[in-house]
């Protein structure tokens, strides 16, 4: 690694990664259009964890704060005036996960009394936390030149995620709203505020107070402020990539193809440049090979918890351009909350009269791989052990071509499942968790399959099989195979000239496993 550039996986501070010699890659001229007035000057950006939200908020406020040795070789350091400074009152509420508003509410008020002490003011912390808030604000625009200081609010969402899917989540919302609507009302103390966040709550929510914020999330101007594109990764890790292709025993450019088979494709705006996650791939310059960080880096508990009685269809997702961009903590939507914790990205965006309907997809092998991972564990109730299981079983059947033990070893498993886990039945719960299991084990599969009379609930293909499987809740395998002849689902896979296998299959709301199977050979 000597001479090599230094990537860093676990600095967020801005003064740390320069002073520490670690590889920064330049966004400050994307931030010098947020923060110079020019575009306004209330912020908010909503992004995934591990793509850099805490060092760019640290990088606006040693901004703000004047210290130009940290910005030296980069882009904004001749276009900045480095004689003006400002207070910067610096929030991270990452630290702020509580069960109780009271907890919540007494971390607060001696935080901003830290941040008051900080930056020499004084503020009576006898008061309600909003009203404390706001009392810091006017206190630190008091000792600016001009009057004005600077709000910095990372992770503003924390404390309800940590209570996102339970009844607190309402109490923890209603807390926070006015807590946050100050910024608006002492908006005439500061000359600019920025807030991020992994989720946007919709405007009747935690953000109705705050309206007047330019919300950048969707916007072209904020869609490579976060993460790497290529040719940043190229220019600034070039030594890295042939380190790494040297020990793989690849090229650099097939080095590189396998970074973004990994790591690419999240794309935050609609014909935007597509970046490559950068705490993932520091830890694959890291450690010299390619992982799944993504899952080793804290998949969000309260992520998981949703889904475990939710399952959903994953193979084919869109949704409205309104439901994309927010919702409600009390009304959560599972597309919405997959696209904000980065496990959908922007796939295609389409006009439909006067509404934008957005198309989304898994943004690499990484990602869909962690989730679902995570999810079939969670439907077995177990550790990954036994998704090996049921893989190991499903994978040799299908070799021997055999569908019967294909279907049988389904069967055990669904029976495993713990009640609580199957307690919201229907056809696309069982389809689902199917498609889960397979996609994951790396069976060619496919959910909600057009075709020109329909949709075929899953495929399955293999190297000299082609299977068309269709579910029935509460009926019978024999009207699934009816559905698939009828509807002549097969026309699909004739081209092929693979062998197809039509399986039918009922689940049984009260017995929660497969009461049924008919299964027609050489269809």
């Amino acid at each position: 690694m000597c001479g090599m550039e230094k990537a860093a996986t676990d600095i967020y501070t801005f003064e740390n990664l320069r002073k520490g010699g670690f590889t920064y890659v330049d966004k400050t001229a994307i931030l010098k259009e947020l923060a110079d007035l020019s575009r306004g000057k209330q912020f908010f950006i909503a992004r995934p964890r591990r793509f850099g939200k805490s060092l760019a908020v640290s990088t606006l406020r040693c901004l703000f704060e004047g210290k130009r040795e940290y910005f030296e070789g980069l882009a904004i350091e001749p276009q900045w005036d480095w004689s003006k400074k400002w207070p910067v009152i610096h929030l991270d509420m990452g630290t702020m996960q509580y069960d109780a508003i009271d907890e919540l509410a007494a971390a607060l008020k001696s935080y901003l009394q830290g941040e008051a002490d900080r930056l020499g003011v004084s503020i009576d912390g006898n008061t309600t936390v909003p009203e404390m808030f706001r009392r810091l604000i006017i206190a630190a625009a008091e000792v600016a030149d001009d009057g004005q200081c600077v709000v910095l609010v990372d992770e503003y969402d924390k404390p309800l995620l940590k209570v996102l899917n339970t009844p607190a989540a309402t109490v923890f919302k209603d807390f926070l709203k006015p807590f946050y609507g100050v910024m608006k009302y002492a908006e005439r103390y500061q000359r600019f505020t920025f807030i991020t966040g992994v989720s946007k709550f919709s405007k009747v929510s935690i953000f109705s107070d705050l309206n007047n914020l330019k919300d950048y999330t969707l916007e072209s101007i904020a869609a490579t402020l976060f993460g790497y594109t290529h040719e940043e990764v190229k220019r600034n890790f070039s030594q890295s990539i042939a380190a790494l292709g040297k020990k793989l025993g690849k090229l650099p450019d097939e080095t590189f193809a396998e970074i973004v088979k990994w790591y690419d494709g999240y794309r935050f705006a609609e014909d935007a440049e597509p970046v490559i996650n950068p705490v993932s791939l520091g830890m694959t310059f890291d450690t010299m090979r390619f992982g799944n960080w993504w899952s080793l880096t804290a998949t969000p508990t309260f992520l998981l918890e949703f889904f475990k009685t939710r399952p959903m269809d994953v193979s084919e997702l869109s949704i409205t351009e309104t439901d994309l961009a927010a919702y409600e903590p009390e009304r959560i939507k599972p597309v919405t909350l997959l696209f904000q914790t980065g496990y959908l990205t922007i796939r295609d965006c389409k006009q439909t009269g006067g509404m934008w309907r957005y198309g989304l997809k898994f943004p690499n092998m990484e990602v869909e791989n962690s989730f679902l991972t995570d999810l079939s564990a969670l439907y077995i109730g177990s550790d990954n052990s036994g998704t090996a299981n049921i893989a190991a079983k499903v994978i040799e059947a299908l070799q021997r071509r055999d569908p019967e033990e294909f279907v049988e070893s389904f069967r055990q498993f669904f029976a495993s499942i713990p009640y609580d886990l199957t307690d919201r039945q229907n056809e696309q719960s069982w389809q689902a968790i199917m498609y889960a299991v397979l996609r994951v084990i790396g069976i060619n599969v496919g959910g909600e399959v057009r075709t020109h009379k329909g949709r075929i609930d899953l495929t399955v293909e293999t190297a000299t099989d082609a299977y068309i499987i269709e579910v029935k809740r509460d009926s019978t395998a024999k009207k699934a195979i009816e559905q698939i002849q009828d509807k002549s689902y097969t026309d699909r896979f004739r081209p092929s000239g693979k062998p197809i296998t039509l399986i039918g299959m009922a689940f049984s709301t009260k017995r929660r496993t497969i009461s049924g199977v008919k299964i027609v050979k050489g269809a």
